[in-house]
């Protein structure tokens, strides 16, 4: 059990709590409760017609990513296109959101399985990750972009800060980005083509394709793991065929 799934006393005194470390108060608090569900609980969930934070996290990515994105392109005017998309992708990581999900007491709130929470799954960065997206598609559904943008920047800050152009060094998916545009002028796609294990232990297997030609495949416990991997596969091969 969690604690947000205690009496209503305790769990919504948990919900204040996290409230006052984003530093923005919910107008309606069903949003930031719909955040804090995890797959897992819909198994165990009393409630009808429950619905996990999945769709929140979609849509929390997608704010982060445009919210980090004009950052970037208004405290570093000098960099070019590539550096600032290898440097968005190392502020949004999965280990960068995990931790800052760690430090603000995301883990305690989420309604999980049993089984997944007795796991440790509540302190694993791949969950906090994607639960903290989930928590910035509730704000920007409850307060529009000025919110969003206020909350991200605000937990983001000491990663923003200590950012200058000599810090960011370019990821597998990044240097094939770079690689593809030179050689072809095209874009790596992927995909996610298969999900195995329980939720609690999940493992994805990605394919990079190049102008619908699939270049490798990958494996990870998360998405964007799994995409890395292909990417990296893909960069070794493509390295070779240039030798």
């Amino acid at each position: 059990m969690s604690e947000i799934d205690r009496p209503r006393s305790s769990a919504t005194t948990l919900l204040e709590a996290l409230q006052d470390r984003l530093q923005y108060r919910f107008a309606d608090d069903r949003c930031l409760r719909q955040a804090l569900i995890h797959r897992s609980y819909l198994n165990e969930a009393a409630e009808a017609d429950l619905e996990s934070n999945e769709r929140l996290e979609f849509l929390g990515d997608a704010v982060l990513g445009a919210v980090v994105a004009r950052r970037l392109y208004l405290i570093f005017p000098e960099a070019a296109e590539g550096w600032l998309t290898v440097a968005r992708s190392q502020l949004v990581r999965n280990e960068t959101l995990g931790r800052i999900g760690r430090e603000i007491g995301l883990g305690p709130c989420l309604l999980m399985g049993a089984g997944i929470s007795n796991d440790g799954a509540r302190d694993r960065l791949s969950v906090l990750s994607r639960s903290l997206e989930a928590v910035f598609g509730a704000v920007w559904l409850d307060g529009g972009d000025a919110a969003a943008t206020d909350v991200i920047l605000r937990l983001l800050a000491p990663n923003l800060d200590s950012l200058s152009e000599d810090d960011v060094e370019p990821d597998s998916k990044s240097q094939l980005q770079q690689l593809v545009q030179a050689q072809d002028g095209a874009q790596p796609t992927y995909a996610i083509v298969e999900e195995t294990g329980p939720p609690h232990d999940r493992s994805f297997r990605a394919i990079v394709e190049v102008q619908g030609r699939a270049l490798a495949e990958g494996v990870g416990r998360s998405k964007q793991a799994a995409e890395m991997d292909a990417a990296g596969h893909a960069l070794a091969m493509l390295e070779e065929q240039t030798v």
